[in-house]
């Protein structure tokens, strides 16, 4: 395990190297943008200030302390609008791990529980988007069978068969008027 060394910035005490470090950068920013920034313009100091919230530009109290002091300047400043300062969000990433460490401890013991019905319950649900699409299957297949069953059973011409029957029934008049023909004909010569 990793030694713990406390170490001082801008009165802050912390205790891993890696948040001091953070730290330290957070204190030479505050630094070049105190030395870079005229405090004697309030909308400057404003879209400054916001940006830096928007941005997290800061995770520690050292910039935290820093942005609580450009807002107690720009709230104190007849000029600005209070609704117009942006909150500051506070993030602590130590902490946050810390947190999550202790919520997954207690969670790790119930995994397996939580396996089990996650796994039953996507069971449940892929049975029974199964068990629709079969039946949904069965029907089209059903239905389609069928409709080849009409098709071939029925005695209206189809498009496959359309032109044979045509034929078919111009033959069978073409006959039936020769038929008439040649009785029309045997009468007129049984006629005197």
């Amino acid at each position: 395990m990793a030694e713990k060394k406390n170490t001082v910035i801008n009165g802050f005490v912390f205790d891993s190297e890696a948040e001091a470090a953070q730290a330290e950068k957070e204190a030479e920013g505050v630094r070049y943008i105190r030395e870079k920034m005229d405090m004697n313009q309030p909308e400057q100091v404003l879209q400054i200030y916001n940006k830096m919230v928007r941005q997290n530009l800061f995770e520690t109290a050292v910039g935290f302390v820093y942005l609580n002091e450009l807002r107690e300047y720009l709230r104190a400043n007849p000029a600005i609008r209070n609704e117009d300062i942006a909150p500051v969000i506070v993030k602590h990433p130590a902490l946050e791990a810390d947190l999550r460490k202790k919520i997954r401890t207690p969670a790790a013991k119930n995994t397996k529980k939580k396996k089990e019905t996650k796994t039953t319950v996507k069971d449940v649900g892929y049975r029974t988007k199964y068990r629709v699409t079969l039946f949904f299957t069965v029907v089209l297949a059903v239905s389609v069978v069928g409709m080849f069953a009409v098709a071939s059973t029925i005695g209206s011409p189809t498009i496959l068969n359309y032109e044979n029957k045509l034929i078919d029934k111009y033959a069978a008049w073409e006959q039936e008027l020769d038929e008439r023909e040649a009785e029309l004909d045997e009468r007129e010569q049984a006629l005197p």
